[in-house]
């Protein structure tokens, strides 16, 4: 990448930073593009939500209304003048399961395309909006479909689940 052109600093905020931002942070981190992070609201988070990463990023991702107030609570309602994008993902989740990566990238994907893309996509986003499941994530989705979650899967360490014909 040029150093002209400036990679993407993308900031995923969970509560624990255990599972959700932890595994969108794997999933994306190998974007040539994009120079990604994670951390966590709560004390006990592995990486902590400090002033200087809210200042550090210029997209910042969290999973439900307990990051957003966090961070109103911790920074103010300005939060620095960052666009904070909801996924609206509640704490179900295992580490990397399929089901959290299958969601994770049908709600990410509108802001900064796959998790294998060549460069972001940027769109116009609205603060604390989740976004609509995308088609990624129906029961019925093509064969093209499979073979990206296959990618995907194989990217972070998770090996798919095979499917029998006529489920």
């Amino acid at each position: 990448m040029s150093e002209s052109r400036q990679k993407l600093r993308v900031l995923f905020v969970c509560t624990q930073n255990k599972v959700r931002s932890l595994t969108a942070e794997h999933l994306y981190r190998e974007r040539p593009d994009l120079d990604v992070r994670s951390c966590g609201t709560a004390a006990f988070a592995k990486n902590q939500l400090t002033e200087e990463v809210m200042k550090w990023a210029d997209m910042v991702f969290i999973f439900d209304e307990l990051q957003a107030e966090a961070i109103e609570k911790k920074f103010g309602k300005d939060a620095f003048g960052k666009e904070i994008i909801s996924l609206g993902l509640a704490d179900v989740y295992q580490y990397k399961s399929e089901s959290l990566i299958l969601k994770l990238t049908a709600k990410i994907e509108p802001y900064l395309g796959r998790p294998n893309a060549k460069s972001a996509v940027i769109k116009q986003r609205r603060s604390f909006m989740p976004k609509a499941t995308s088609r990624y994530a129906a029961r019925g989705a093509s064969k093209g479909s499979v073979s990206f979650l296959a990618k995907i899967l194989s990217a972070v360490g998770v090996k798919a689940k095979s499917r029998k014909s006529g489920e």
